[in-house]
This record gives C-alpha cells, sequence and structure tokens, in this order.
C-alpha cells in the first residue's frame, strides 16, 4: 500500500479531556480490568463499561459482534471509540457482523447444474465471499411458483411485476435464476431496452434463501471450496437514543448498516472510517439530530466482474446493476445507499462514496452536504426530498445513473428548501440527464386527493407546497444522449403553474428542451455546446433572452488551457467575456420585473469584472479544490482494486 492511505491516516483524538482508556484487543478477556495491559475481548462489553469521557481504543484484528449502545457520553465529554491504523494509514480495526462460515456445500441437482446447496436455518441479511457481498435474492421472488421452463431473455416486466399480482405475476421466480442460462440477456426501459448479457455485471454468482437452505450458482463452472463465505446478520454499530458518541479509525464490513442511529440519538461523529457491505453505510433516522459524518470512505464492496458503470449509451450495465439492485435484490425498492439521513441538523462532509447504488439521501431539516466526492453510482449520486431543507455546496459528483434527484416534488406539506451551489458534476459524453424531478403526484395525504395528471386539466386545487429548490453557480461537464438536462416543463404542464426552481448562473451543456418560463428564475447561465446541436433553435424564447447560449465553435475556446487528464477542465477561460453573464446573487436582484432575496455562500464583491462568472469557479480562480477532491476519490478506486477483503 502507498503511504497516505486515502484520508490522511488516523487524526488526533476526538477527544481530549481527562476520561479513562478502555483497550479491546483479540487476544484479551471481558473477565480483564480493560487497561493496556489487561484488554477486554469484545468491543460491546467495553461498551457497557464506558462512562462519559472515556475512550474504548480497539486494537488490530476481527471483532465479528453486532454493537448496542443505550450509555450516553456528555457535552464535552463524550464517549469515543477509536480503531487502530497502520502507519500507510491501513486500517487495522476490523468491525464485522456476526456471521455463520458456510464450509459444507453440496450440490442441488434438484434445482440445476452448477447449483449448491446449504443447510442455513435463518435466512441471513448478506452473503460474503472472499469478504465482498454477492447479489442475494430478495424473499418475495424465492417464494414465487417455479415456472418449469425459464426464457433466455428478460425484460423488465419479468423484473418489476408485482408479487400481489398472484397468478398475473411475471416476475422471473427467484429459484429459476438458478437455471438461467449463461447467455441470458435483459432488456429494459432503465437501459433504453437495449440487450445486455446478465451475468458478467454479477460475476457469474448468485445466491438466494429457501426453506432452511442457501443456494448458490456459479455460472462460469467455479467451485465454493476456493472461495471462503460467510453468512452475516444484523448491524454493525446500533445506537438507540444515545448521545455525545464520537467513531473513528474504524473499518466496519459485513452488516447490514454498519452505523444505525435511531430514537432520540444525538451528537454523534463518525469520522476517518472505511465502510462497505450492506444496505446502509450510515442510516439516520428522522428523530435523530446533530450528527456528522466526516472523511469517511463508503463502497457498497459488491463482487463484480469489473466496476459499478454509470448509465450512458455507449456502456448501459450501470443501468443493468441498477436494475438487479432495486428488483432482484431489493424487490421494489432501492437497496443500497452510502448515507441515508432522514434526521435534523446533519452535516455531511468531507467523504468518498462509490461503487454503489446511491450516494447520499439527505431528506432532513437543515442538512449541510459539502466537499464530498460522489463517484459511479449506479442510481443516484445525492437524493433530497421532501422536508429537506439545506445547503449543498463544493461536491464532485460524477458518473452517475442521475447526479442530483429532487425526490418526492410535491410530496406533502412540511418545508423544503434547498441550496445548491459551487458543485461540481461530471457526466460522460453520453452520460445523459443531470438532474431529475421525481414528482410524488400520487399521494393523497397531503390534500385528500390524488394529483395527478387527470386531477390537474381542469380547475385545479391548491396544490401542495413543492418549496423552493436553488440551483446556481454550479457546473456541469459533459452529458449528452437523449434524456433531457433538467426537464421542468412536464412539472408545469401537469400542474399548470410556474415551478419554484431557481437556476442562475450555472454552465452547462446546451440542450434545445430548456424550457425557462417553467422556472420561477431562469437566468445567468452560460449553455455551451459540444456537438452540432439536433435541434438548432430553443424551444423557448426565453432561454437565450436571460441566458447566454454559445454557437459550437464559440464553445471550443470556453475551458481554461491546463491539465485535462483525469477530472475535466472547470476553470473557464479568463479572457472568456462570454462567461461574465451571470446576476449577483451576493445582493437582491430583480428578474423580470420581480424582486428576489440574495442567495447564501456568495459575499459581496465575489466576482471581478462587470457581471459574475456562470459556473462553480469564478474569473481567474483555479479549480484546485475541486481537482484535490476528484484525485481523493481516485486514490479510493485505486486503493480498493488492491485491498485484500479477507
Amino acid at each position: 500500500m502507498k503511504k497516505n492511505f486515502l484520508l490522511l491516516g488516523a487524526m488526533l483524538p476526538l477527544s481530549l479531556l481527562c476520561g479513562k482508556d478502555l483497550f479491546v484487543s483479540v487476544n484479551g478477556s471481558n473477565k480483564n480490568s480493560g487497561s493496556a495491559d489487561a484488554p477486554f475481548a469484545t468491543v460491546a462489553y467495553a461498551a457497557s463499561k464506558a462512562k462519559a469521557g472515556d475512550t474504548v481504543k480497539i486494537g488490530p484484528g476481527i471483532f465479528r459482534e453486532e454493537i448496542t449502545l443505550k450509555r450516553s457520553g456528555k457535552k464535552g465529554a463524550p464517549i469515543t471509540f477509536t480503531g487502530t491504523r497502520g502507519k500507510d494509514g491501513k486500517w487495522q480495526t476490523i468491525i464485522e457482523s456476526p456471521g455463520v462460515p458456510l464450509k459444507k456445500w453440496q450440490r442441488a441437482p434438484e434445482i440445476g447444474p452448477d447449483v449448491w446447496k446449504i443447510k442455513l436455518a435463518k435466512n441471513p441479511l448478506l452473503v460474503m465471499m472472499d469478504g465482498k457481498n454477492i447479489a442475494k435474492i430478495n424473499n418475495g421472488s424465492m417464494g414465487l411458483k417455479r415456472w418449469g421452463k425459464v426464457p433466455t431473455h428478460l425484460t423488465q416486466t419479468n423484473f418489476m411485476s408485482k408479487l400481489t399480482l398472484g397468478d398475473k405475476c411475471r416476475r422471473l421466480p427467484g429459484m429459476d435464476f438458478f437455471v438461467l442460462p449463461k447467455n441470458a440477456t435483459v432488456s429494459h426501459i432503465y437501459f433504453g431496452n437495449v440487450k445486455q448479457d446478465f451475468w458478467p455485471v454479477i460475476a457469474y454468482v448468485l445466491c438466494g434463501w429457501k426453506d432452511g437452505y442457501l443456494y448458490l450458482r456459479f455460472v462460469n463452472g467455479d467451485k465454493p471450496e476456493n472461495h471462503s463465505f460467510t453468512a452475516s446478520y444484523g448491524n454493525g454499530f446500533t445506537l438507540e437514543s444515545a448521545s455525545h458518541i464520537n467513531f473513528s479509525n474504524l473499518f466496519l464490513r459485513g452488516s447490514r448498516t454498519q452505523f444505525q442511529l435511531s430514537g432520540k440519538t444525538s451528537h454523534v461523529t463518525i469520522e476517518n472510517c472505511l465502510m462497505m457491505h450492506g444496505g446502509y453505510r450510515v442510516r439516520i433516522e428522522k428523530t435523530a439530530s446533530f450528527i456528522t459524518v466526516r472523511n469517511n470512505l463508503m463502497t457498497c464492496g459488491f463482487i463484480l466482474g469489473d466496476h459499478f458503470k454509470h448509465r450512458d449509451s455507449s456502456d448501459q450495465r450501470g443501468g443493468l446493476i441498477y436494475t438487479i439492485f432495486k428488483y432482484l435484490i431489493g424487490n421494489s425498492r432501492s437497496d443500497d445507499v452510502g448515507i441515508y439521513s432522514y434526521g435534523s441538523d446533519i452535516l455531511i462532509e468531507d467523504n468518498v462514496i462509490f461503487e454503489g447504488l446511491i450516494g447520499i439521501d439527505a431528506m432532513g431539516p437543515r442538512t449541510i452536504v459539502r466537499r464530498n466526492t460522489i463517484r459511479g453510482l449506479a442510481s443516484v449520486g445525492l437524493c433530497t426530498s421532501a422536508g429537506t431543507t439545506g445547503e449543498f455546496y463544493e461536491n464532485v459528483i460524477m458518473e452517475c445513473g442521475i447526479p442530483l434527484r429532487i425526490h418526492n416534488y410535491r410530496h406533502e406539506r412540511t418545508k423544503r428548501e434547498e441550496y445548491h451551489y459551487r458543485n461540481v458534476f461530471i457526466q460522460g459524453a453520453n452520460g445523459g440527464r443531470f438532474i431529475f424531478v421525481h414528482c410524488e403526484s400520487y399521494k393523497t395525504k397531503a390534500d385528500g386527493m390524488n394529483f395527478d395528471g387527470r386531477v390537474y386539466k381542469k380547475n385545479p386545487p391548491n396544490p401542495v407546497d413543492p418549496g423552493k429548490i436553488y440551483i446556481y453557480h454550479n457546473t456541469f461537464w459533459g452529458g449528452g444522449g437523449k434524456a433531457a438536462f433538467f426537464d421542468v416543463k412536464r412539472l408545469a404542464n401537469r400542474f399548470r403553474s410556474v415551478q419554484p426552481f431557481y437556476f442562475i448562473n450555472n454552465v452547462v451543456k446546451n440542450t434545445p428542451r430548456y424550457n425557462a418560463k417553467s422556472h420561477e428564475v431562469m437566468a445567468g447561465n452560460l449553455l455551451y455546446l459540444t456537438t452540432p446541436p439536433v435541434q438548432e433553435k430553443m424551444q423557448d424564447t426565453d432561454v437565450p433572452k436571460n441566458n447566454r447560449a454559445l454557437s459550437l465553435e464559440t464553445s471550443k475556446k470556453m475551458w481554461a488551457p491546463g491539465k485535462t487528464s483525469g477530472m475535466p477542465q472547470m476553470a473557464l477561460a479568463a479572457d472568456f467575456s462570454p462567461a461574465e453573464c451571470g446576476v449577483d446573487i451576493s445582493k437582491p436582484y430583480t428578474y423580470k420585473g420581480k424582486k428576489y432575496d440574495a442567495l447564501p455562500g456568495f459575499k459581496s464583491g465575489y466576482f471581478k469584472g462587470k457581471a459574475p462568472f456562470a459556473g462553480a469557479l469564478q474569473k481567474n480562480e483555479s479549480d484546485a479544490l475541486f481537482r484535490k477532491l476528484y484525485d481523493k476519490g481516485q486514490r479510493a478506486v485505486d486503493m480498493m482494486k488492491k485491498m485484500s477483503y479477507k
């Protein structure tokens, strides 16, 4: 391993206050005193003895236990759990959920060739092979009656058909996946109905549990004895209304949830940890508050023939892995999230999240998400929802199925106010949309009526307040394909009103599907071209009137010269006068005769020249911050390739 093991090695202890040190060692005993010379054997036992101000120091090795914390520290005297890091920064303390080693496999010819089984009384939450998570079929699909004849090609109906349809359910039964041909293909609307090979994306291995047996399929003829398997149960750390707890320098894996923050848990810091596997790396429930998740590395740790692929027209494996995770593994729900947060007063900063389904679900009030690197997520990079308030800035979000998802729009009557600024979004040349708005219009609880298109055709009622979404001074690089970059017009058509989206001073690839009239404010944006447009004229004349739309030739001159390997150039050329098209949002401004308040994140005088530069960077401003975040993410990818998970 190289030095500087991605996350700057072990930082100073989170608590330097007076308190007792409790030691834990794989060679210890819970009959010991917990001193350095007589350490405890388990983290859970040390946790039961720790008091406010104490630090639990955990030595190298694997601790297979599920730890529930109900004890709290105090303000200024937290209980701290810290692991051991090597001189190169390598995580040496591994917390792994209690599991069952799987060693006595038998062939299962009654199911099909290359199928193996092992007795297992309890259905595991996840199964690891050589320390990596493998695809496990959901219980609902495993319970379906076998068809007897399995197709060689699967459609979206074979994944999405509802289990409640009974005999009309066309979802492929879980047991039939174990005899799915090696050359089986899949087509689905999520990846353009292009036929994709099913097995390579999950590395030719699949498992599922039914009636006391765990079944395993090796499509490539491999055998279980060539690998180590573990069936895992439970979480890593579960906090139940605990407060003032700090965690650092731990490697957590093999759990359904690595950190579960429930009840009235508050004032918790999780930093400098490596988290893998499970449905959630960090799950923060609605009742939790004042949580900091900082400088961690998170990945699904899923066994793949290759890395997760984002969805674009040249490589649709990201769409396939999304389908597998959502419908085959997750039973119609997204079953993999780096940070899932419904809590309040949450700070998520300086993390690297990659290779999974969803990066961050930031769905609570007073949330700050900043300086994170989110890359290679097959579904969504950053997702917000009804009730989200907060600021999202200086993040690098790249090569995700959907970089930014505005979820549950018009869902319920809760305050929603989001500020997205100074972010860099990067997609491949054919990466599709950057922002997707999911309108939860079918819910009835907020207004007692259905909000689908039929209701709104005549005399629309007072709709659910969708809140205010501010997206300003961001740089969107790349993208393309058939999908619209950020289509709000369809919402305006449904609800017959201008939507409260404020899209200001961004640099974004041009598309004829922009519609400024459907936004509350759409001004000061720089729209650039990388290929000749399919449609030469804008559909909405207000777009070029209030923004700057460049020709293909002019677009070639917009980026500053300099390093282009790795992350593309984000800084605009200092002498590129079309970039000075922005609105000064550090003070109240006027758009179409209406006055608007200043926006956070920019002090008066933040730009030089006649007007602000559009995009995440101002005139002559270096892209060093974003390049540093990009490089940090690249080191994470490189490190995980070399790392042994056993």
